[in-house]
């Protein structure tokens, strides 16, 4: 018989004794298109093995979705050099805070006011990450640009 944790608050802390049974937190997303909205945003260093990459500031996104009437993260890093600044653009783009064809003219205010916008992403599998069972790992592919309104920009819709 499994445990009810209805009356459980989120932070009880767990005995290390105790069992472990509660799986209704994870969500499998599957593949497809998503419209979210930007939970928060992270800017750390990346510490990948790669020697181009370690050491350079990182950008992490946190995005929430509905899956299937479940509530989901997903969160994409992006590394801030220059060959991933189409990536910065793309999320920009999608957040409406970047008009196509123009700059966005300062990355830290934009990190910082990104809490809460809309954006709409593709979720795909990554075919040159492989997790051990065979089946590919998953992740944000692309950020869709939102589109200007008849009446002019509209930064918060689609």
């Amino acid at each position: 018989m499994a445990a009810d944790y209805s009356n459980c608050s989120d932070y009880e802390e767990l005995d290390l004794n105790g069992s472990v049974e509660n799986e209704s937190q994870f969500v499998d997303i599957p593949v497809g298109d998503y419209e979210g909205i930007v939970d928060h945003c992270e800017v750390g260093s990346c510490n990948w093995d790669n020697p181009d990459y370690n050491g350079k500031k990182m950008l992490t996104v946190f995005i929430n979705l509905s899956v299937d009437g479940q509530e989901a993260q997903v969160k994409d890093n992006i590394v801030l050099v220059r060959k991933f600044e189409w990536k910065l653009s793309q999320f920009f783009l999608g957040t409406g805070q970047k008009k196509h064809g123009e700059p966005l003219p300062n990355l830290g205010q934009a990190i910082r006011e990104a809490a809460g916008l809309r954006v709409r992403i593709s979720y795909v599998e990554d075919p040159k990450r492989t997790r051990q069972d065979g089946t590919h790992y998953k992740n944000i592919g692309k950020y869709y640009e939102k589109k200007a309104s008849a009446s002019g920009w509209n930064g918060g819709g689609f």
